[in-house]
């Protein structure tokens, strides 16, 4: 009881930071706008090609991680990051899909998988779950229009799968990263850095947290938001340590859904009377964009209703799963 109470009262009192930061009136640097990172030869998704084997499929040149949790650490920019590892039992030629689970801000991995359930929901559908811990002060995620930072998070992220492919079965063709709040703006300035490694991305309630990338090729893009979010308002961020302001989540969404070449006017259903879907059609190479607006709900994870995250954060929504809802999307991806 004292371990979930804690939890609660971490997460609670992630969200209840970002709000205090809101009284601060010095606009702080920020980095400069993303970049796809270079592709090696023999690293990246292979079109058309199904299911692309990594190298740990044949001759792995670094240790597997054994079936179920572990703690990996690589080393990167003169120390070590780490991530925790799941991965599913039972034997398996067959290569893999990769997911990179982020926390959000202020939030270490094994609390934020508490939260969400994401990886214990995807090792049961086959998925190795990497769930890497951010960088100092936080932690946090540090992305292409936010707070400047010295450190390298997506660079680590990339070096990380390539750790998890040089020792473990992967397919190439299914990487997939998911986020929440700062997390969710990893996920999306990884599909801006890295979208010849990542065949999709989701975003819950931060996708509008970090730059916008016209000129990046397009990935498959899931984007989750509540209406009613007080900490990354779908309207856009005013706290000026939440930078970039102003962003409505309806610009990224967009910007996606050009990059992955769709036609600009979605398609709108609703599953449920709390969710409104807008799907993109016609994108080039069978990607895919949606958007899921989730009417009333604030800065939190759906179907996770947690009493302390909802006192800063607002209404969680639980007509939905959002863990299962991005699982049901990435698995639907076509290679």
């Amino acid at each position: 009881m004292r371990t979930s109470i804690g939890r609660r009262l971490t997460l609670g009192a992630s969200l209840a930071l970002t709000v205090v930061l809101a009284a601060a009136c010095v606009a702080p640097p920020t980095a400069p706008g993303p970049t796809v990172l270079p592709q090696p030869a023999d690293r990246g998704k292979v079109a058309g090609a199904g299911v692309v084997a990594s190298t740990g499929c044949t001759a792995p040149t670094t240790s597997a991680p054994p079936a179920g949790r572990s703690n990996v650490g690589i080393p990167w920019q003169g120390g070590t990051r780490h991530a925790l590892v799941d991965v599913p039992g039972g034997a398996s030629d067959a290569p893999r899909p990769v997911l990179v689970s982020l926390h959000p801000f202020s939030l270490t991995p094994e609390p934020w998988d508490n939260y969400s359930g994401m990886a214990a929901a995807a090792t049961v559908r086959g998925y190795i779950v990497v769930t890497p811990l951010g960088s100092d002060p936080g932690p946090r995620w540090a992305v292409p229009g936010g707070l400047a930072s010295e450190a390298d998070d997506i660079g680590f992220v990339n070096a990380l799968l390539d750790h998890i492919e040089d020792g473990t079965c992967v397919d190439r063709n299914r990487e997939f990263a998911a986020g929440f709040s700062a997390g969710a703006a990893m996920a999306q300035a990884l599909s801006c850095t890295l979208p010849w490694r990542l065949a999709a991305v989701a975003g819950s309630g931060g996708t509008n947290l970090t730059d916008l990338c016209p000129d990046s090729p397009g990935t498959d893009v899931l984007v989750l938001h509540g209406t009613a979010d007080p900490i990354a308002p779908i309207t856009g961020s005013n706290v000026i340590f939440a930078p970039p302001l102003d962003l409505p989540v309806s610009d990224v969404v967009a910007t996606d859904a050009a990059r992955a070449g769709c036609s600009p006017s979605p398609v709108t259903s609703q599953p449920v009377a709390s969710v409104a879907v807008e799907t993109y059609q016609g994108c080039t190479e069978q990607r895919r964009v949606q958007y899921w607006k989730m009417l009333g709900a604030g800065h939190t994870w759906a179907g996770a209703p947690n009493f302390i995250i909802e006192l800063v954060g607002g209404p969680t929504n639980v007509d939905i799963s959002a863990t299962a809802t991005v699982l049901d999307f990435f698995g639907a991806h076509s290679s």
